[in-house]
């Protein structure tokens, strides 16, 4: 039997509307509520007259935060209210300072919310320290709605990844390349590749953030607890699709918006492969997500610096082994991803 044949994962879920103002019901007081300056002018009411105060989420840098940490005097518990910035940073303040966090996304832009340890920065790079466990997430389906769509469209970029993360982990073990401490696991594999299908199977209720659509991206994103639950492992949930993406964040020294360059990632993993990448392409085109390098602020040739310096970037750095190390990105297939993403996006220009 594997050893993930029981894996538990997700943290306790709490689905409603209105569910802001009950912070200040059971949350301890004095407590803080790490959000964002342009977002606190829609929560501040739910607050008024409690022992509360925002911090207003500026930098994810470690010596940033370390120095917030000292500043913030007597706090009883951490409330992350907003994207995966304020989230990652409610979880590093919590971690430090061995506080009760509760979590309240205001976005389904990333997993976030679903993971224990924080994304922060250290000389530059991204990090990730700490185990945050929430006492609970809520997922308030109003706010959530509210939402720039291409926000919460973001979302699946997180879960479609587990397709390529896949292939990645199982092209590696044909090859003698896994890793010794993340052997092959076909179980582990097929509950990833479960989580894609509960997308493909949701793509208009997504598009339109339904109540089914919110709740099949909170059951894709809460298994970013299965990297733990799996042991640090992270094969089945990422690979080709988020090295594009980290690829691309050191060339250009730009943010993204996460699910834009991790699905553009997918249909290149995928289109390496030879696995569904016209699929991959239909659902998240279909559901909305814009990722063509246009949309994300990239000229073509921006791109292709990055798609043909993938390579040699992933191999200077600790990845774990994939299709794209091995494989050159040629100007035959360039051309076919132009190609497919013209199509793809035909109706939306």
């Amino acid at each position: 039997m594997s050893a993930h044949a029981h894996l538990h994962y997700g943290f306790p879920t709490v689905f409603g509307r209105g569910l802001a103002a009950e912070f200040r019901n059971f949350v301890n007081p004095p407590f803080l509520v790490v959000t964002m300056d342009d977002l606190w002018p829609l929560f501040a009411a739910d607050f008024a007259g409690a022992d509360a105060r925002p911090y207003f989420t500026r930098s994810t840098d470690v010596g940033d935060l370390e120095r917030d940490l000292a500043d913030l005097g007597e706090i009883r518990a951490i409330i992350g209210l907003g994207g995966g910035q304020a989230l990652d940073v409610a979880k590093y303040f919590a971690w430090r300072r061995n506080l009760p966090l509760f979590q309240m996304p205001t976005a389904l832009s990333v997993n976030a919310v679903f993971g224990q340890r924080a994304g922060i920065r250290e000389n530059g790079r991204v990090v990730y320290r700490g185990f945050a466990v929430p006492e609970c997430v809520f997922i308030d389906l109003d706010v959530l709605r509210a939402a720039p769509p291409a926000l919460n469209w973001s979302g699946i970029g997180d879960i479609l990844c587990f397709h390529t993360g896949v292939l990645d982990w199982r092209y590696a073990h044909d090859r003698g390349k896994a890793e010794a401490k993340w052997p092959w696991d076909p179980v582990l594999a097929d509950q990833s590749l479960a989580k894609v299908e509960g997308i493909v199977d949701a793509v208009d209720d997504i598009r339109t953030m339904t109540d089914r659509g919110i709740a099949a991206l909170v059951d894709g994103l809460q298994w970013g607890t299965s990297f733990h639950g799996a042991g640090w492992c992270p094969r089945h949930i990422e690979g080709t699709d988020h090295f594009l993406f980290y690829t691309l964040e050191h060339l250009t020294g730009r943010k993204f918006l996460h699910g834009q360059p991790v699905g553009l990632g997918v249909v290149v993993g995928a289109m390496l492969h030879g696995s569904r990448a016209d699929e991959m392409l239909d659902v998240i085109a279909r559901i909305g997500l814009d990722i063509r390098p246009e949309a994300m602020g990239l000229t073509w040739t921006r791109l292709e610096e990055g798609l043909t310096t993938m390579r040699a970037y992933i191999t200077s750095q600790p990845l774990w082994h994939s299709i794209a190390h091995d494989e050159a990105i040629t100007p035959a297939f360039l051309a076919d991803l132009r190609s497919r993403l013209d199509r793809a996006y035909a109706h939306r220009s």
